[in-house]
């Protein structure tokens, strides 16, 4: 029973330690996706796409104001994205950058995208004792996304929507600001934070309760870079690196060598030996690495030795 009670309350330390650990987040871009546009009087004059753009801004302030969130800078995390565009001879391509690098790069926990869904009116007529009065509502919605910095996947989602309304006659009518649309979708972000916080919370402690096992890496040619599932680690020899037990992706590179990538499945701790080739090698070094790699492996390229641990 001691044991039992023992091990609750360590599970529930484990969860609130992972709550504690704030998320470091940046905002990728704020689309306008809406389909129509508002009341010609109520708030014609107010551009979806505007809205939406300052959408970047209430997020970011909402996420400030939680206290769970560390929010990057925008302005870096743009800047490294463009600093990582390809180029064709000095010359830019017309290839979209990957937001991922950028990421792993200001080692960010999650890129959020948000969306301007609807932004238009809906009205409601009533005819009473020959007096015609419209009662016009106002409503826009926005959705977030939080998307995974190692692959891109979508780990949580969150919509929010306000509204506001207003009687409408032939003496009596309302025109909206800025401000008041603004307003609205200050309202709207204000529901999207905190459910995206509880849902990243669940995730974390999902995380951290997932079993881990150690590796090590070395090459025949150290040191070389080490990357998991996209993310650098260090250089080899690497020892006893602690990884989620599971699938993953190992990419070891080394300046005028061939870039070695193996998906791996890990389910105990392991060391892994990588043999390495130049770019330019004679029939003597390509015997020898041969020679390493074993009978089961394609020709051209080099496998890699795991050794179970612990056995």
């Amino acid at each position: 029973m001691k044991r039992q009670m023992i091990a609750a309350v360590l599970m529930v330390a484990a969860t609130l330690a992972a709550r504690a650990e704030p998320v470091k987040v940046a905002i990728l871009d704020f689309e306008d996706r809406t389909g129509m546009t508002s009341d010609a009087l109520l708030g014609g004059t107010l551009k979806p796409g505007a809205l939406a753009d300052k959408g970047l801004d209430l997020l970011g302030r909402q996420l400030l104001e939680a206290e769970t969130f560390v929010l990057v800078d925008r302005r870096d995390f743009i800047n490294q994205i463009e600093q990582m565009k390809p180029t064709d001879m000095g010359s830019p391509t017309p290839t979209k950058p990957s937001f991922l690098h950028a990421a792993q790069a200001l080692n960010m926990d999650v890129v959020l995208r948000g969306s301007l869904l609807s932004f238009s009116t809906g009205k409601q007529v009533v005819r009473q004792g020959g007096y015609e009065t419209e009662f016009v509502t106002l409503s826009l919605r926005i959705s977030v996304e939080a998307l995974d910095p190692v692959d891109g996947t979508v780990i949580a989602m969150a919509d929010g929507a306000a509204s506001g309304q207003f009687r409408q006659t032939a003496e009596h009518f309302t025109v909206l600001s800025e401000d008041d649309a603004l307003g609205l979708m200050d309202k709207a972000v204000a529901q999207v934070v905190p459910v995206l916080r509880n849902k990243l919370e669940q995730r974390a402690a999902a995380m951290a309760a997932r079993p881990r096992v150690k590796i090590s890496v070395k090459t025949s040619d150290d040191p070389a870079l080490v990357e998991i599932d996209g993310i650098l680690v260090g250089t080899t020899p690497l020892q006893g690196f602690e990884v989620y037990k599971g699938d993953h992706v190992l990419t070891v590179g080394k300046p005028g060598h061939r870039d070695i990538t193996k998906r791996i499945l890990l389910e105990q701790d392991a060391a892994i030996e990588v043999p390495m080739m130049r770019t330019e090698m004679s029939a003597e070094e390509w015997k020898d690495i041969l020679e390493k790699i074993r009978m089961n492996v394609v020709i051209g390229e080099p496998g890699i030795v795991i050794t179970p641990l612990g056995e």
